[in-house]
């Protein structure tokens, strides 16, 4: 099969999606390409904006400041149903909180440490460690799935951007261990999520880190356009290349 090929039927293709989407999925999304398609990429996959849904974005090397090229259309950090994990093991913490909690003053919220599961609009929780922001983004999608009385298929989206801070910054035991349990609770809530790791396809941690996810999106560049190709390893199959 050559690069820009695929044996598999469209129908095929569409009934995996949506499998995936029914009971709820990781994807890995890879490929060295520009920040701006990794960009464009999370907003497709937050969901189209016209749709009701809650949008969780757990950021290690992006900010809250970053929402508007993060979310998709008209979207806004500051909409009720839209959550923010921050994390950082170095001068940062990781913080969760609702719009009006992240408005709060750097040292608010450290002083809100106490409840490390709180996530509402009066507090955030502080995570000092790879342990820690695995247990806030876990405790936020179970919350999420509480205040909300449950979710329909999919409609819990969160995007992990990126991993590959993690992937450079920790053991790569704790790597798997963050992903298989945060993995675990977003198909437990029937919830939809990505998460991007900007290089090659072929590389070593995407070759260890694939078999923790549901599927694989692969992005590249061609003639200065974004393309993205989907891999589903239990089928060994993948699909042709097509414009974002």
């Amino acid at each position: 099969m050559s690069d820009d090929s695929s044996d598999v039927p469209i129908a095929d293709i569409r009934r995996k999606l949506k499998r995936l989407k029914r009971n709820g999925c990781n994807l890995l999304v890879t490929g060295n390409v520009r920040e701006e398609a990794s960009h464009r990429t999370t907003r497709k996959l937050l969901g189209a904006p016209e749709v009701t849904r809650t949008r969780l974005l757990a950021l290690t090397d992006h900010d809250r400041e970053d929402a508007p090229v993060l979310l998709p259309g008209d979207v806004r950090a500051t909409d009720e149903r839209v959550r923010f994990l921050q994390y950082d093991s170095g001068t940062r913490t990781a913080s969760v909180a609702t719009p009006a909690a992240s408005a709060r003053s750097a040292t608010d919220a450290v002083a809100s440490e106490t409840d490390s599961s709180a996530f509402d609009t009066d507090s955030s929780s502080v995570a000092r460690d790879l342990d820690d922001f695995q247990s806030a983004l876990c405790n936020a999608i179970t919350t999420a799935k509480i205040s909300e009385s449950g979710f329909d298929p999919a409609e819990l989206r969160i995007s992990v951007f990126t991993l590959s801070y993690l992937v450079n910054r920790h053991d790569p035991t704790a790597v798997d261990r963050f992903v298989s349990a945060v993995g675990d609770h977003v198909r437990g809530v029937g919830g939809m999520a990505h998460y991007h790791l900007p290089v090659a396809d072929d590389s070593k941690p995407v070759r260890r880190l694939s078999s923790l996810f549901d599927a694989r999106i692969e992005l590249r560049e061609k003639h200065g356009r974004p393309e993205q190709r989907w891999h589903f390893p239990d089928d060994d199959v993948r699909t042709v290349w097509v414009g974002l």
